[in-house]
């Protein structure tokens, strides 16, 4: 493709060098980006951290009761 036959779209986004045309569409794409506040960020964190920890208080929990009726099982088959 010859160079006058490239349109000012295509030579902006880095012409020849695909490398160069690729962090272009990447920085176009990043400024696009709508990023939380920081109170929204912290509130956030904050409920993943708690359901997280409730999430593994209650697979700690029936693993410990499983384990118990397992033992169980065990020693009234034995």
């Amino acid at each position: 493709m010859n160079d006058e036959k490239k349109t000012k779209k295509e030579k902006r986004a880095g012409g020849d060098n695909p490398v160069k045309g690729t962090f272009r569409a990447y920085k176009s794409e990043f400024s696009k980006i709508v990023w939380p506040s920081r109170s929204t960020l912290f509130k956030h964190t904050v409920t993943v951290i708690v359901v997280s920890l409730m999430f593994g208080v209650y697979i700690a929990l029936n693993d410990f009761i499983f384990g118990q009726v397992f033992q169980a099982f065990v020693q009234w088959v034995a």
